[in-house]
C-alpha cells in the first residue's frame, strides 16, 4: 500500500482525531490544537496518507513550526496503531527538517516523556541528544491551605515578590551563575514549546510581572554595611516564572514555567507565594484565608527534579507528574 505526505486539511481532522484518542492514558491533545496548527504561521502541518477505495485515508500526523534563534519545533508525532512499523514517523521527521533547513533553520527542538521509549528511540536515531532533563507537576484544584498562608522559609532573612526592572542585572547574574539553568538547557516553557530564556526575554518578563524573586532580608545593614555584607543582601535565593494566560484553549491554566531554587523548602516558598500574589488575592473565604483561585489549575515546568516526597507534593494536591527530556541537535 502507497504511502504519501501532503499538508493536511480541515477534511483530515475528523479520521487523525478517531486513531489519536488514546495515545496517552489521559488520551490525548490533538484534539485541542488542531486548529491552531492547521492555520499557525511558520509552520508545516504534515498527514501521510494511503489510498483506501480511491479515497485518501490519514494515518499518521506530526508538526514542526520555526521559533526564535532559528529552531524548528517537531510536536505532534502520531501514527495509527495499525501502520506502525513502516518508518511513517522517521520519514515525516526528515520532511520536517528539510522544511526547516530550506527556511533558515540550523537547530531542532523536541519533548518526550521519559516514559515513552518508541519516541525516544525515534529521537536517537535522528540524531537528536537530550540536552535537559524536566519535572513537570499538574494540581488540581489549587487550594492553599489556611497552615501555608504563613509558610514562607526563613521569613527573618528572607522575602518574596514580584521583580522590577531595577533588579533586571541582579535576576540576570543569578540566572548566569545557577546550575539549575545551565542543566535547563537554558530554557522555560510556552505552550508546551521550549524556548531560549534570552536577555531580552527575561526583561520583557520582568516588565510583565512574570518573575517572583525570593531575596535575603536586610537586617544587618545597620550592624555593617561593608561591600560583602552588601552584596550578600541583595543575593538572589530563587526565581520563579509565571504565566498567567494559559495556553491553546486553556485560559484557565495558571502555569510555573520556570522555577529555580537550592532546596525543597524554597521551592516550596516560591511556588505558594506565586500562587498567592497572582491568583489568590480575591479569594478569601469567611475567615479571610485564601482557599482556591480562579483558575482550574496550576502547572509547574521544572528544570531540577520535584520528587513525590517533595514538600510540594505534601502540601498541594499533584493529581498528576511526569518527566519529560529535552532533545536537541544540529540540522
Amino acid at each position: 500500500m502507497t504511502t504519501k505526505f501532503r499538508i493536511a486539511t480541515v477534511h483530515d481532522k475528523d479520521y487523525v482525531l478517531d486513531f489519536c484518542k488514546n495515545t496517552f492514558s489521559w488520551g490525548d491533545y490533538i484534539d485541542r490544537v488542531w486548529d491552531i496548527w492547521i492555520s499557525e504561521p511558520n509552520s508545516i502541518f504534515l498527514v501521510a496518507v494511503v489510498n483506501e477505495n480511491n479515497i485518501e485515508k490519514p494515518i499518521a500526523i506530526s508538526h514542526g513550526i520555526l521559533i526564535p534563534e532559528k529552531i524548528v519545533w517537531i510536536e505532534g508525532i502520531r501514527v495509527d496503531t495499525k501502520y506502525r512499523s513502516r518508518k511513517l514517523a522517521t520519514n515525516m521527521s526528515l520532511h520536517i527538517l528539510d522544511y526547516a533547513r530550506k527556511n533558515g533553520a540550523i537547530y531542532s527542538s523536541s519533548i518526550v516523556s521519559i516514559n515513552n521509549e518508541p519516541s525516544k528511540a525515534l529521537m536517537e536515531k535522528l540524531g537528536f541528544k537530550v540536552i535537559s532533563k524536566w519535572s513537570y507537576l499538574s494540581i488540581k484544584p489549587i487550594v492553599l491551605l489556611p497552615e501555608l498562608n504563613n509558610f514562607i522559609i526563613d521569613n527573618s532573612t528572607t522575602t518574596t515578590k514580584v521583580a522590577n526592572l531595577n533588579q533586571y542585572q541582579q535576576v540576570l547574574n543569578f540566572l548566569n551563575q545557577s546550575n539549575i539553568f545551565k542543566a535547563s538547557g537554558k530554557k522555560f516553557v510556552n505552550s508546551w514549546r521550549w524556548y531560549d530564556l534570552t536577555d531580552d526575554r527575561l526583561r520583557m518578563m520582568i516588565n510583565n510581572r512574570q518573575v517572583i524573586i525570593l531575596v535575603n532580608n536586610d537586617n544587618n545593614k545597620d550592624n555593617d554595611n561593608n561591600d560583602e555584607n552588601l552584596e550578600k543582601e541583595k543575593k538572589l535565593r530563587g526565581i520563579a516564572i509565571i504565566d498567567k494566560e494559559g495556553y491553546w484553549n486553556n485560559q484557565n491554566i495558571f502555569q510555573i514555567v520556570y522555577i529555580d531554587a537550592a532546596s525543597d523548602e524554597l521551592l516550596l516558598s516560591l511556588v505558594i507565594k506565586s500562587v498567592e500574589f497572582i491568583s489568590l488575592k480575591e479569594n478569601k473565604n469567611e475567615n479571610n484565608n485564601y482557599v482556591e483561585n480562579k483558575y482550574e489549575r496550576l502547572q509547574i515546568f521544572s528544570p531540577s527534579p520535584i520528587k513525590d516526597n517533595s514538600l510540594i507534593f505534601q502540601k498541594f494536591n499533584v493529581n498528576f507528574s511526569e518527566q519529560f527530556l529535552l532533545y536537541h541537535r544540529e540540522i
